[in-house]
């Protein structure tokens, strides 16, 4: 199997990474703060309180000083204070332990940027979209400078070569069908402990080739780093839902319920405006 060589700098790049990352869920974690009916604090889910696992990302949760913000989490912040939900979140970065937690109870619903598809509703229940997003392909705008490969269509290029996705991503089952359709290999990477705010930061550096991820977490980043290529579309437009245990069904309708509501808000509105457009 091919696999693309990894520069001499990536394992210390990684590492420091994953150092920031472990500081960003630790400052969280000392965070305690309460608005109206929503409490931010660190426990397992009993009551009627919503443990709300949360990933961390630029388009989800960002936590700065002592505040925190994203598109999903002042969506769910501002429903469960319209409708005096009690909620607790639970920031995370890999995927695959919020759908453990999600899986043994610790959670009682996920918040990521995970699409709508056959297989994640087999597992879990979905609710009504959030938003609508796409896969991009993320590299730097130099390396496809070469005249010859510009007449190649960017997908073509993916062909015989490696891509970078989050670990458990569903990047991941869309770059396997985008290879099989076009009859060729396309070489699938992840690490443990890499999200995909870290892949457009090491895609952008030139620490690796190129990555797959959702579009509006590389359009969060890609005014920071402007040799960033962000145009080359992977998947077509997916629902963005949010993610509830079998059992929660209830829940499941109540929040579809209120989500259609704020939908309709201007509150809604701004936060697209903000975070979408």
């Amino acid at each position: 199997m091919k696999t693309e060589p990894i520069k001499g700098k990536m394992p210390i790049l990684v590492g420091l990474l994953i150092i920031v990352l472990a500081l960003m869920w630790f400052a969280g974690r000392c965070s305690i703060s309460h608005k109206g009916s929503i409490a931010e604090v660190y426990s397992r889910p009993g009551g009627d309180t919503v443990a709300v696992a949360i990933e961390m990302s630029p388009m989800t949760y960002t936590f700065s000083g002592d505040s925190a913000a994203g598109f999903e989490y002042e969506v769910m912040k501002a429903i469960a204070r319209r409708h005096n939900l009690p909620v607790v979140f639970h920031p995370f970065a890999p995927l695959e332990y919020a759908f453990d937690g999600l899986h043994k109870g610790d959670f009682d619903m996920v918040i990521a940027s995970v699409p709508s598809t056959k297989k994640i509703s087999d597992v879990f229940l979905l609710t009504d979209d959030i938003y609508l997003d796409r896969q991009v392909l993320v590299t730097r705008k130099d390396t496809t400078a070469d005249s010859t490969a510009t007449k190649i269509p960017a997908q073509m290029r993916l062909l015989d070569d490696t891509v970078w996705v989050a670990e458990a991503s569903p990047a991941i089952s869309r770059l396997r069908n985008l290879s099989h359709e076009m009859g060729d290999t396309i070489y699938i990477e992840s690490k443990p402990g890499l999200t995909s705010e870290h892949l457009v930061i090491l895609a952008a550096t030139g620490e690796i080739k190129q990555a797959v991820v959702n579009e509006a977490v590389a359009r969060r980043l890609a005014d920071q780093y402007p040799d960033l290529d962000i145009s080359t579309p992977i998947s077509l437009n997916q629902f963005q839902p949010w993610m509830l245990n079998k059992d929660k069904t209830a829940l499941r309708d109540s929040l579809n319920v209120w989500i259609a509501e704020f939908k309709q808000t201007p509150e809604y509105e701004a936060l697209t405006n903000k975070y979408l457009r």
